[in-house]
């Protein structure tokens, strides 16, 4: 499906629902997060965000909605409000307090002129460096052509259609968005091509085959050093880790069977997941303020985390976890040495499992250098989860799609090019202005320290005066 003049028009969008995430998927993402890793970064950040305090919640939304206008207040605000404190207390100084206080304002209003100058200069620039991208006005690193940002397209369907209304405005940009991801997609499968579209050029061109390949490679290697570091936590930290557990179970097992009753009992008796995750959060709230082992603390945790596949996900966690792999498991052993050794057991088939995984990538890499197709490394893929189904297994990678995989990697190596033009360049904006702010800066000061604080200013022009007249009359001593 090649992307030509008709497709690269705002208005060519049509509509392509995407299917919802099924409870089985779900169930396979949310046991990746707990026990492998391999979730995706935005999943797993939503719900490692969910256990932190309302203090860092609020640092994580700020962080992750920061604009280059907030970025300047925010600095301004430590300059306006912090330096200022250094300054008027600054004992070391020999200045007066007067003098450190008529210092300590030049500050704010620095501050102030900063918003106001680089506000108006910065703001806009980085506007038209974003509507730059989006239209084709820069080369392949720096092209968001393939995926364009939501917030470009909306502004730009409704400045084509001035008279829609919220709602056709939203179906409007949805269905753009879709159809955009499909076309993409389709031409990554069935022409194993990228295309981009470049202001003023009516052809869309083809991604470079080397960089093509080179993305290809990059997508895999990722996969290929997820997988790596999950063996290595297999045969590290997770052995530690799972024989701390085990051990606890065995010796705490009638608490632990208790507890975990409780809470299954509570999981049946309601279909509200919402009163579920009340009930567990108040449970560990509890445990906590009991001073209770951290062990239960970390347990409850994990079954929070199952929020995201419902009740059938808070059942199916409750429930493993007091199998024979698990609690009653270990009820029977003796010692924590008889653990690791159980331990270890349990763990091989998941090494060799992780180790089947990682040769799998490998051949993939190895069918990447030879010139293979996205379609074909897909059906790489299919091929490898009917022959885990077949013996009544489940492929580790079962719910990656590798277009996919290629398109995260190239937004996100996209994104991280526009990143660093847009911090060079600011920077230079920020620079060439310096001389416009540092004028303005002399020139508004004195003005307002005369206007706000009168008898302040007027201490310091005479300090200023009585200088120079005490340096002249030093130079105009008889030698």
């Amino acid at each position: 499906m090649k992307v030509d003049s008709t497709n690269t028009n705002i208005l060519s969008a049509t509509s392509f629902q995407n299917k919802p995430l099924n409870k089985s998927f779900k169930m396979r993402q949310i046991q990746n997060y707990t026990f492998t890793g391999n979730v995706s970064q935005e999943v797993l950040a939503k719900e490692i965000n969910k256990f932190n305090t309302p203090f860092l919640k609020g640092v994580n939304k700020l962080r992750n909605n920061i604009s280059e206008f907030q970025d300047i207040c925010i600095n301004a605000l430590g300059t306006g409000l912090l330096a200022p404190l250094f300054i008027k207390y600054n004992f070391l100084s020999k200045t007066d307090e007067d003098t450190r206080t008529y210092s300590a304002w030049r500050q704010p209003v620095s501050a102030v002129l900063a918003v106001a100058t680089q506000g108006v200069i910065t703001i806009p620039f980085v506007k038209l460096v974003n509507s730059m991208t989006n239209s084709g006005w820069f080369n392949e690193k720096c092209n968001l052509s393939p995926f364009k940002e939501e917030k470009y397209v909306r502004k730009t369907l409704k400045k084509l259609n001035p008279n829609i209304n919220k709602k056709q405005l939203d179906i409007k940009v949805a269905d753009y968005m879709d159809n955009m991801k499909k076309t993409l997609l389709d031409n990554l499968r069935q022409e194993n091509k990228i295309y981009y579209t470049y202001h003023n050029e009516p052809v869309a061109k083809v991604m470079d085959s080397k960089k093509y390949k080179e993305l290809l490679v990059k997508t895999i290697d990722d996969i290929l050093k997820e997988e790596t570091e999950e063996l290595n936590r297999c045969k590290g930290e997770k052995i530690t880790n799972r024989v701390n557990r085990s051990d606890f179970y065995r010796t705490h097992y009638e608490k632990c069977k208790n507890l975990f009753k409780q809470i299954e009992d509570k999981i049946n008796n309601t279909n509200d997941v919402k009163s579920i995750d009340k009930y567990l959060k108040n449970l560990y709230k509890q445990l906590k303020s009991k001073k209770a082992d951290s062990q239960f603390l970390e347990i409850i945790k994990e079954i929070q985390a199952y929020k995201i596949a419902g009740k059938e996900g808070y059942l199916e966690k409750v429930r493993k976890i007091q199998d024979n792999k698990h609690l009653n498991g270990y009820r029977n052993l003796t010692s924590k040495e008889e653990v690791h050794v159980k331990v270890l057991a349990n763990l091989q088939s998941r090494i060799k499992d992780q180790e089947e995984t990682i040769k799998f990538i490998e051949d993939v890499k190895a069918a990447i250098e030879q010139n293979k197709s996205v379609h074909d490394i897909e059906e790489m893929f299919t091929q490898k989860v009917k022959e885990y189904k077949s013996k009544g297994q489940i492929f580790k990678l079962e719910d990656k799609i590798f277009a996919e995989e290629v398109v995260n990697k190239l937004k996100a190596l996209t994104k991280s090019h526009i990143d660093g033009v847009k911090r060079i360049s600011t920077l230079l904006v920020a620079l060439a202005m310096l001389p416009v702010s540092c004028s303005l800066l002399n020139w508004l000061y004195p003005r307002f320290m005369d206007a706000v604080f009168p008898k302040l200013s007027s201490k310091k022009h005479d300090n200023e005066a009585k200088n120079l007249i005490d340096k002249a009359n030093k130079n105009g001593e008889v030698k």
